[in-house]
């Protein structure tokens, strides 16, 4: 089995911005998309108006043919949009699993 690509997304908000609310509606946007696995977000506990993002994919074209999707990516910008204090900065990594996983995974074949 291939592992997931994570997309790993930074929001700025506009200070005072209150995106707990939101996100229900922007996993609700995901979970309708082909190939989209998980989200897990937070606040930074350095900064409380930057939000971390990280999504997992089946792959990064599952990921970009969401982008190409047209009227769920655009209602992304829609419930996002209001809140941001400038776009969002985003890239893929491809995580390896911890070492001790694999060397558990092996001992066990």
């Amino acid at each position: 089995m291939t592992q997931p690509i994570t997309e790993v997304v930074q929001l700025k908000l506009q200070p005072g911005a209150v995106i707990e609310e939101l996100m229900s509606d922007f996993l609700r946007i995901l979970q309708r998309q082909p190939g989209f696995q998980h989200l897990a977000w937070g606040r930074w506990e350095e900064s409380l108006d930057n939000v971390q993002l990280l999504l997992n994919w089946d792959t990064i074209e599952a990921h970009r043919q969401f982008e190409a999707s047209g009227a769920d990516f655009a209602a992304v910008g829609e419930v996002l949009g209001p809140i941001l204090a400038k776009p969002p900065a985003m890239h893929h990594v491809n995580f390896k699993p911890a070492i001790a996983d694999i060397v558990s995974s092996a001992a066990t074949v």
